[in-house]
């Protein structure tokens, strides 16, 4: 069916092309009642003619359509048009975000990137909570409405997410088609998506944070002039640091991309609003939200026990996988994976890429070195000959508790305690302003709201080292997610401490106190404290 301005499609007139992508087109159309130009997403007949994608599509747009927020793109309607699916979307006047970027080839101000990235991180915790996954977060879906006011101004912009029409439900959380079709642009997939297992909202997180990153440096985080190489990128190179790119930008912003862009979908920020606030506080404060995981069950990576072969399948196979030295070797790309064998058949940019992983008799050791654990003191008096860097050092530690990251309950160990005095007994200097004042009892309950006026105990700990012992309902996550901001505008460094086990022995101190801190606690100090 050739479209073309004044063609008519479910009562809609088609007046121009907006765009074209690999699913279809989108036009600028005329409301077939109402006085307004929506925007309607023809879809190709190959893709409507799949009895698979049409029960997807018809599904998916149902539940995009009850979404209602002012951060997505509205889905109106939804039919069919001699063999040709179509969905009718709210029209938005101005740019995408990608095409916004191409005026700037150094990137975008991080102020400006961090305001787009924010507003479609609200559009996609809305989603989130109604159970779908958008799984396609990438800069061309982020619609930037022209300014307001009379000169334009880019702070009066609106920012909008598109292509929900095409979201999932969280219920449908395999990333694969049964035909094999991947349905992510693999520039911003997170591994999850490019390894065909389970997805959930963390995928949309990894994908924004994808997002941030190119529309600040104008590179993606991976890039790559084949497919093969964006994909391994994904699935097994560190999350990219920023500040190589724009130098101009705090190290703490590294730290909060690699939170968002784990590997692992568990250790990432469990919701867009907690990466966009972490990354504003690392933007304008230099807040860093790393610190030593010690949630109980957080692993690290098992090493590599086998070997993943990208395959271009234009290319003739290879004949074995010693080939005589004679034979031209077809390029290959060997990546460290699971001993699990699995193969997963992607189709990006029209071509098929096939993952597959292959467990060798042998494998040879990694060539990484790792340091050797350090054994658990025995004592405190061995803690303090093995850590002299303790030696002098000020320390505080402060609880943080409360059923709300944002309004916890806060309050200072005093000394004389046995918290103090276990400190001290490792070289640390208790704080001198956390003292207590004739019998008060410890630990003394503070304000969670930070105030400049205020003269209290924790605006005197500007230096040294001041630990978060929490078991706040945002805790778990081993960073300072949502810690107050009394606590993360010191200029002290924080540490975190949220084992369960450790903060029960820190705070109610018997006899097996020590020895869990020994075990638990000493290790955060050994690598935080320089």
């Amino acid at each position: 069916m050739n479209i073309g301005p004044g063609t008519v499609i479910g009562g809609y007139r088609i007046e121009r092309v907006l765009g074209a992508g690999g699913m279809g087109k989108v036009f600028l159309a005329k409301h077939p009642s109402l006085p307004r130009f929506d925007a309607l997403k023809v879809l190709g007949t190959e893709v409507s003619n799949d009895r698979e994608y049409r029960g997807r599509f018809e599904r998916e747009a149902n539940l995009a359509a009850a979404l209602d927020h002012p951060n997505i793109v509205a889905v109106y309607n939804r039919g069919e048009d001699h063999g040709q699916l179509w969905i009718a979307m709210q029209y938005v006047d101005g740019t995408d975000a990608s095409a916004a970027l191409t005026e700037f080839p150094q990137g975008m101000t991080p102020e400006r990137a961090l305001r787009i990235t924010t507003e479609v991180g609200r559009g996609l915790d809305h989603a989130h909570r109604r159970g779908l996954l958008h799984r396609d977060v990438k800069p061309a879906n982020f619609m930037l409405s022209l300014g307001g006011g009379d000169e334009g101004c880019i702070n009066e912009e609106r920012v909008l997410l598109a292509d929900f029409g095409l979201a999932k439900s969280t219920e449908d959380t395999l990333e694969l088609t049964q035909t094999g079709t991947f349905l992510a642009t693999i520039a911003y997939a997170a591994p999850e998506q490019l390894s065909g297992q389970r997805l959930d909202h963390h995928t949309d997180i990894y994908s924004l944070a994808c997002s941030f990153y190119k529309l600040v440096t104008a590179r993606n985080p991976y890039p790559g002039a084949q497919p093969a190489l964006v994909m391994a990128g994904h699935l097994y190179e560190p999350p990219p640091r920023i500040t190589a790119v724009r130098p101009d930008l705090p190290t703490a912003v590294d730290d909060v991309l690699a939170v968002a862009m784990a590997k692992n979908p568990r250790e990432r920020f469990d919701s867009c609003h907690e990466f966009t606030s972490a990354l504003e506080r690392a933007l304008h404060h230099g807040e860093s939200v790393v610190t030593v995981r010690t949630r109980p069950g957080a692993a690290a990576p098992e090493p590599p026990t086998a070997r993943q072969e990208f395959i271009d399948p234009t290319l003739p196979p290879a004949e074995s996988t010693t080939a005589d030295p004679k034979t031209p070797a077809r390029k290959r790309l060997w990546l460290a994976t699971g001993a699990v064998a699995v193969t997963v058949t992607l189709a990006v940019g029209g071509g098929l890429w096939a993952v597959r992983d292959h467990t060798p008799d042998a494998v040879a050791s990694p060539t990484t070195t790792t340091t050797a654990s350090v054994a658990a003191p025995k004592s405190v008096a061995e803690a303090r000959h093995q850590n002299p860097a303790f030696l002098g050092k000020t320390i505080a530690a402060v609880d943080v508790t409360g059923e709300n990251g944002y309004r916890p309950e806060v309050a200072i160990h005093l000394q004389p305690s046995p918290q103090a005095t276990f400190f001290e007994a490792l070289g640390f200097t208790y704080h001198h302003g956390c003292t207590r004042v004739d019998d008060e009892p410890t630990p003394r309950p503070l304000a969670a709201t930070y105030n400049p006026s205020d003269v209290g105990v924790l605006n005197q700990i500007d230096s040294g080292y001041l630990l978060a012992v929490r078991s706040d309902t945002n805790s778990g996550k081993g960073s300072m997610v949502h810690l107050p901001e009394t606590i993360t505008l010191r200029k002290a460094t924080v540490l975190v401490l949220d084992d369960p086990i450790a903060v029960d022995a820190l705070r109610n101190w018997t006899d097996g106190s020590e020895q869990i801190l020994l075990e638990k606690l000493v290790p955060i100090l050994r690598k935080s404290v320089k």
